[in-house]
């Protein structure tokens, strides 16, 4: 592996602009340019991001730059964006799946930043290839700008997944090219500084793998604060994955060279006349068990990793368990058998939704495809629910006769190239019943009444009751009297522990006493 420093561009570059590219562009003069990177300094991440998206397109689109000057303009609109987008990564995650105008806003704002990012270095790379006098003159550059390229796409296919979207064969065909322009010219391996800071360093191999192993991770399975989890431990082990032009043991998935298809399992058929390159996760499915087990008997992450706040612990864990699950060679045969069926679900959304039984909530028709034991398959209609996203509570009433409302959680969103959403449901109550609950105290004197959801409208045999209730509605060491609704039946619980916590809801194990 050939190790390469690079001098620092930006400020230097952008002094050394005198107007000679002979370009009709405001940022071709310097004292303009210097205004304009000054002005992405305020504390409104939003509408810095949306201005710095305005200039990185008009750069793209502007010809006459020599290639030295356009990089250099590029980054210094790359560089004080970087606490911009960590701000609205932060806001994104912090939102409730309800929040659909301001969810709306900051997705669309990161999406178009990434991808006008992206795009921008990719110009540099073509006006790269369409000169060799350039190229030449250029070549200490050159790794980074693809590594950076390469970087870029990948946090615009992060952030169009944590949206459950589908990432188009033009981002993977874009990201194939710029890594046969690496292996071109011979610099896959060598390690640069693609950004300052302490981990800045990296090789364009490392970048084009942390994009195939995301494309492969099945984040249609995780909330989209687990799918930044996932890409921060992804970004940690990708020096670990492992790759080649052949098939190896541990290169468990596949990806054409040729571009126009998405990364993909290698027990999938490979598309005629494909170029193949095999990865895999190689030892970093030994270093995510290493954390996982740190993680289960210190309760902490190790010192060398850093995913995220340390609140998110359990988030954390069930994170990298699903990763190493996805990340091996096969995955397990299900529990029970999938079933296709042509039906309809009535859908209604989060704890209030189910608490209504549909009778004053806004419902949606979802089309049934496949039913099984535990849940279903379903297609969501392209425009609606905008709020699904995984972890999100529903309530569901089949299409059958004498069907009753029951509750479900989303575990699974993906889009095909179609639009249309894949849902997969995890069905938790087949008849919900709606009750209140009430805690006591030690003098008998009974608080304020809270309206719950009974997930079973009898104790178990062994003598438990599992409800949906409002985030924080009581605390696990509260006695407390719950009572159907429909006929007064009552029951003295303990809280037994904790099964799940959503966006809006908590799901809790009560014993009856």
């Amino acid at each position: 592996m050939i190790v390469r420093r690079q001098s620092a561009i930006g400020g230097g570059v952008l002094k050394q602009l005198d107007g000679n590219d002979k370009v009709d562009h405001p940022m071709a003069d310097p004292a303009r340019a210097q205004e304009i990177i000054a002005s992405f300094s305020g504390d409104d991440a939003t509408q810095a991001t949306q201005e710095a998206t305005h200039w990185l397109a008009s750069l793209s689109e502007t010809e006459g730059f020599v290639l030295a000057s356009r990089y250099a303009l590029i980054d210094s609109v790359d560089a004080p964006l970087k606490r911009h987008m960590q701000r609205l990564l932060e806001q994104y995650l912090a939102l409730k799946p309800q929040s659909k105008f301001e969810e709306n806003n900051l997705w669309k704002a990161a999406t178009d930043f990434w991808r006008g990012l992206g795009d921008a270095y990719v110009v540099c790379v073509a006006q790269a290839e369409a000169d060799t006098s350039v190229a030449t003159a250029f070549r200490p550059l050159l790794p980074a700008l693809i590594a950076r390229a390469l970087r870029a796409h990948m946090l615009q296919i992060k952030w169009i997944l944590m949206r459950y979207g589908y990432v188009s064969d033009r981002c993977w065909h874009t990201i194939a090219r710029l890594y046969n322009h690496a292996e071109r010219a011979g610099f896959l391996d060598e390690v640069v500084d693609i950004y300052g800071g302490a981990h800045g360093r990296g090789t364009v191999r490392q970048e084009f793998l942390r994009a195939l192993m995301l494309g492969v991770s099945s984040t249609g399975g995780l909330s989209p604060v687990k799918q930044n989890i996932a890409e921060r431990a992804i970004a940690h082990f990708s020096g670990a994955f492992v790759s080649g032009k052949r098939a190896a043991s541990g290169h468990n998935f596949l990806f054409d060279l040729s571009g126009g298809e998405s990364p993909a399992r290698a027990l999938v058929a490979p598309p005629e006349g494909a170029r193949l390159f095999y990865f895999g996760a190689g030892a970093a499915l030994e270093g995510v068990q290493k954390i996982i087990d740190a993680m289960s008997a210190k309760g902490a992450l190790m010192s060398d990793i850093d995913l995220g706040p340390s609140e998110n612990r359990d988030q954390m864990e069930d994170t990298l368990m699903h990763l190493a699950f996805n990340w091996e060679k096969e995955l397990p045969v299900r529990d029970s058998e999938r079933r296709k069926v042509a039906s309809a679900l009535q859908i209604t959304q989060g704890f209030d939704g189910v608490l209504s039984l549909g009778s004053h909530v806004v419902q949606e028709t979802w089309v049934v495809e496949n039913a099984s034991a535990e849940g279903y398959g379903v297609i969501v209609p392209e425009r609606r629910s905008e709020w699904l996203q995984v972890g999100v509570l529903i309530g569901m009433l089949p299409e059958v006769h004498l069907a009753t409302w029951g509750a479900g959680v989303v575990r699974r969103v993906e889009s095909d190239a179609r639009g249309q959403r894949h849902v997969g449901i995890q069905v938790i109550s087949r008849a919900v019943v709606p009750a209140t609950m009430v805690a006591q105290s030690g003098t008998g004197a009974s608080a304020a009444p809270h309206k719950v959801v009974l997930l079973d409208a009898e104790p178990s045999t062994s003598g438990y009751l599992l409800a949906l209730l409002r985030p924080e509605t009581f605390t696990l060491r509260d006695e407390l009297v719950v009572t159907r609704i429909a006929d007064g039946v009552t029951f003295n619980v303990m809280p037994s522990g904790l099964v799940e916590a959503g966006p809006d809801f908590d799901r809790v194990r009560f014993k009856v006493v």
